[in-house]
This record gives structure tokens, C-alpha cells and sequence, in this order.
């Protein structure tokens, strides 16, 4: 898949999954305001993908006046050929892909505390297999975090603590987000599920 397909299908799971179920209150604002960069890495190389992770940091460091009419405000960073085991089931104990991508964030949080960079930028995960740590693996609630590949949101911590002043229950998003996804039909999560066939 190339790489227009790949940022056309990140999208369209911004869109209709993040967006259309409110998973993200957050999210909507940026989005209109297309203050979202998608970047897509395509190498398979561990080193890369850091290096290409790292060079997004700087960016959005280095370009951090809202006030620019090109201003960025966060960034999805794909990795469509890295992190992922087409041939790993949801089930097996390992899930070493998805672990394999849990390292990997972790050692770009240890990068932005050694930089002094951990009050500027905030990373979270998403992934085709996430899986919430002491959850049980068939539960629904894995899915606010599981995407088409695996993606790396690079937030300015500025932006999130703004929202989270004008926002009241930032405390009740998860569970929100949990007992939504449970009402759902699993027909409903066959998009995202096609994704690891």
C-alpha cells in the first residue's frame, strides 16, 4: 500500500472511528482547524522509525507559534511497515508486536525527559492490537486504542492542559468511551478488524 492509501485509511479512522464515537473530545477542534500533520514512515528499520519520531518532535518544537496560519498542533505518526506481524493472532501471550511498539514509545518518553522536553510533548499509543494491561483481551474497551497501524500521537502538553481547563469531565472520558463501545454490535468492529487479516 502506498503511502497516500495508507494516510487516506488513517483518516477515514480519524474520522469514523475517533471522531464519529467522540473517543477523543479533544480531537475535533484541531481537525477542523487542520492542525494535524499525518506522517507516514514506511521503513521497516527500528533506528528509522526513532530517528523519523525524533525529527518530528524537533518539528513541532521548532515550529510552536499558534498564531501561524500553517501552525501544527499535533501529529500522527504511522508506522505501516514496522511494529506489525500479520501473522500474530489477537490471542497469543506474546503480542510481541504490539510490545515491540509499547518499547518503542517508551524509549521516546525516555528522549523527552532526557531532552527536558516531558513538560513540552506528551505520546501516546495506538495500535492494531492494544491491549489495556490487567483487562481481559476479549473486552471492547482495547478499541479506543486500536487503529489500522501503528500509530505514535506526538500532543503538545500545552494543548492538553488548555483543553483539559475548558473541559469539566476529562476524568470520565474513559469510562464513557468504555460503556459506548460495550453497547456496540461486533459488526461494528469489523473494519478495524480487517485490518489484522
Amino acid at each position: 500500500m502506498d503511502k497516500k492509501n495508507i494516510e487516506t485509511t488513517t483518516k477515514k479512522w480519524l474520522e469514523d472511528w475517533i471522531l464519529r464515537l467522540n473517543l477523543c473530545p479533544f480531537a475535533h477542534s484541531v481537525y477542523a482547524k487542520n492542525q494535524i500533520r499525518f506522517e507516514i514512515e514506511e521503513s521497516n528499520s527500528f533506528e528509522k522509525c526513532v530517528q523519523k519520531a525524533v525529527s518530528e518532535i524537533v518539528f513541532l518544537e521548532e515550529n510552536n507559534n499558534d498564531k501561524s496560519q500553517n501552525y501544527i498542533d499535533t501529529t500522527l505518526l504511522v508506522f505501516p511497515n514496522t511494529f506489525l506481524n500479520p501473522n500474530e493472532k489477537l490471542n497469543d501471550e506474546e503480542n510481541t508486536s504490539f510490545n515491540d511498539f509499547l518499547d518503542f514509545v517508551a524509549l521516546l518518553d525516555l528522549y523527552l525527559e532526557q531532552n527536558n522536553l516531558e513538560s513540552k510533548f506528551q505520546l501516546v499509543a495506538f495500535h492494531p492490537n492494544y491491549i489495556f494491561e490487567g483487562e481481559d483481551k476479549n473486552s471492547k474497551s482495547h478499541f479506543t486504542n486500536r487503529s489500522p497501524y501503528p500509530i505514535l500521537h506526538v500532543l503538545r502538553e500545552e494543548s492538553v492542559e488548555k483543553v483539559i481547563e475548558n473541559y469539566n469531565q476529562v476524568a470520565s472520558i474513559p469510562q464513557k468511551n468504555i460503556e459506548k463501545l460495550e453497547k456496540m454490535k461486533d459488526a461494528d468492529f469489523e473494519w478495524l478488524e480487517s485490518f489484522k487479516k
